[in-house]
């Protein structure tokens, strides 16, 4: 995967170890879900461009497709949301992208 490219569905593929034919369109999907899901919990007004330079970000879109995709039908037996790990990436990242959109628009105190 290029760097800033985000993820793909055949980067999904790999990851989640399927066929190279099965379900692309399906995976599509999945990540763009899965991308509005982390970004509307950071700051969806940075740009998604932004959002994919960051390695942590397309880890994190990962991690909720594989969680849907291996979730479907499921929903109704789910005890948590999202899997920690997640959770994780998310508060993670959510300091370092607004960190770094501050600096580049100049905030010397780290705040957007």
């Amino acid at each position: 995967m290029a760097d800033g490219q985000g993820v793909t569905p055949e980067d999904m593929q790999k990851y989640l170890n399927l066929d190279a034919d099965g379900d692309a369109s399906i995976l599509a999907d999945m990540i763009s879900t899965a991308e509005d899901a982390v970004t509307g919990a950071i700051d969806d007004t940075i740009g998604i461009d932004v959002y994919r330079a960051y390695p942590l970000f397309n880890q994190a879109v990962r991690v909720l497709v594989d969680y849907m995709y291996y979730s479907r039908g499921a929903l109704s037996d789910q005890n948590k949301a999202y899997p920690p790990s997640y959770a994780y990436m998310i508060n993670s990242i959510r300091w370092k992208i607004q960190r770094d959109q501050a600096a580049k628009a100049g905030d010397t105190d780290g705040k957007i």
